[in-house]
């Protein structure tokens, strides 16, 4: 009898926690950097004239394999924006001699040349924790209620981002921040998937990939932001008689 019983009650256990390990509801919120105000708009060709090469450095929060998967979206990113752009995975930066194949104009150099000279950036990426937070007596909580009361862990992190223009020169260093808070358990995963299946709106809703939703349109906002000023800043500074070298 106490084998069935204790057989009984790791079976309702097992099944509890693989339930709960879908049971994960997830909320986004953005701190530092992530809510600025932003107005370039990410499906317009903003960045036709520029040459961008985006460095992902792995490290911190990025294994070598995140940061090659977001070289790849953030490359999208700006080639739907119309730069020409190239990825480098790396600790360091390995430079590429090659000359950029820049568009010249019409054979000639008549009216129709282009005049816009193009701006060569290099956007440096690199993602760090700031904070993490788990409390162990929520977490008993959870388990000796079979996850009803739920687990909260909380963790911060940042993305730093600096933007160099062809001779290494900065010209945008910032770092953007967003806490991730999790909450662990069934009950509280059901209460917000019946919510959201019946009164919240699309853009409230807490279950599904709506964090990865978020944070990335959050993230992408900000990068094109920046590497938009960074191209402004970079026409500007090609005016100044100190950089025409007069």
């Amino acid at each position: 009898m106490h084998r069935r019983l204790q057989r009984g009650v790791t079976s309702a256990l097992g099944i509890t926690l693989c339930c709960a390990a879908s049971g994960c509801v997830r909320v986004y919120q953005p701190l530092s950097g992530l809510h600025q105000p932003v107005v370039v708009d990410v499906r317009a060709a903003n960045l036709k004239d520029v040459n961008l090469t985006v460095h992902c450095v792995p490290g911190g929060l990025l294994s070598l394999s995140e940061a090659s998967v977001l070289c790849q979206k953030v490359q999208t990113l700006f080639e739907n924006q119309g730069a020409q752009v190239r990825t480098v995975i790396a600790a360091h930066e390995a430079w590429d001699d090659t000359p950029s194949e820049e568009p010249q104009g019409e054979p000639g150099g008549g009216r129709g040349a282009r005049e816009t000279p193009t701006a060569e950036l290099t956007l440096e990426l690199r993602a760090r924790k700031v904070h993490e937070a788990n409390n162990p007596v929520l977490w008993a909580l959870c388990i000796g209620t079979f996850t009803l009361v739920p687990a909260v862990t909380e963790s911060t992190f940042a993305q730093d981002v600096l933007i160099r223009d062809g001779e290494g020169f900065l010209l945008v260093s910032d770092t953007l921040q967003g806490r991730l808070v999790q909450y662990f358990g069934v009950g509280t995963w059901l209460g917000n998937k019946l919510l959201d299946m019946t009164w919240r709106s699309e853009e409230d809703k807490l279950t599904g990939a709506v964090v990865e939703r978020d944070l990335s349109t959050d993230l992408y906002r900000q990068l094109s932001q920046l590497v938009f000023n960074a191209k402004v800043q970079w026409q500007v500074l090609q005016q100044s008689p100190a950089r025409r070298g007069g």
